[in-house]
């Protein structure tokens, strides 16, 4: 393509948003990315596309780092046709934008099911009101947090543990325990929720043992075809309808 065709072509073009454009590039960036990047920009020989820096790049900046590289760095040049590439960034930008909008895999429905049902999230998470409060809130969890950190959350829920939500154990000095997640603690007092909800505020000097557990009490989900339902019910799960402008 000759040199004035290719920059006008660059100039009018634009970051494709369909889900079937983001899927193309999903699968130009398995073949051509992952070894480096990881199979979901978690990083590996090449740095994380996590942490949003990449996504943040103004279009054709991205597109040129995907196409000519970074030099001085091991990234390559990728000789593609120009719809490649762009659908690559396209992909790339998805990765770190609220999972609200991201097109998913897996049934909603079912992952709901599962939710208030049989994988008893809903005992410590509660959405707009119905569940329990030992776990964070997840009624914006769509679109406060992307598809690759529901799923870490899922997997690896020790992984991040949220302020106040740090597994802890009191015994007072009569014996009695109380157990649940510290929701705040210092020298003088403890809070601690228990499993019914309950606040506990316990002077410390009446504290024979106070103990705070890195690990999360949650179990993590191994199961699939499970993991894949719940990451598509709570994606949808926003206090309001998920507009990407009002981001």
């Amino acid at each position: 393509m000759p040199l004035l065709s290719l920059a006008l072509s660059l100039l009018t073009a634009q970051m494709p948003t369909a889900p079937a454009a983001i899927e193309a590039g999903r699968q130009v960036y398995m073949g051509s990315c992952s070894g480096c990047h990881g199979a979901t920009g978690e990083g590996s020989q090449g740095p994380s596309l996590l942490s949003g820096r990449a996504a943040r790049l103004p279009d054709n900046t991205l597109f040129n780092s995907i196409r000519n590289g970074l030099p001085g760095t091991s990234m390559p040049n990728f000789d593609l046709p120009a719809e490649k590439v762009w659908q690559i960034a396209a992909f790339v930008r998805s990765l770190t934008a609220p999972a609200a909008a991201a097109s998913l895999p897996g049934d909603a429905n079912r992952g709901r099911a599962l939710f208030f049902g049989e994988a008893k999230c809903s005992g410590c998470h509660r959405i707009l009101g119905e569940g329990g409060a030992l776990g964070p809130d997840l009624s914006n969890a769509g679109a406060e947090r992307t598809v690759h950190q529901i799923r870490e959350s899922l997997v690896k829920p020790s992984a991040r543990i949220a302020s106040g939500f740090r597994p802890a154990t009191a015994t007072t000095a009569q014996g009695t325990v109380v157990a649940g997640v510290a929701k705040n603690y210092n020298n003088y007092s403890v809070q601690i929720l228990d499993r019914t909800g309950k606040l506990h505020i316990l002077p410390r000097a009446e504290l024979k043992q106070f103990e705070v557990r890195d690990g999360s009490l949650m179990p993590p989900v191994a199961d699939t075809a499970a993991l894949t339902d719940l990451i598509a019910f709570l994606a949808r799960q926003t206090i309001r309808p998920y507009t990407a402008e009002a981001q």
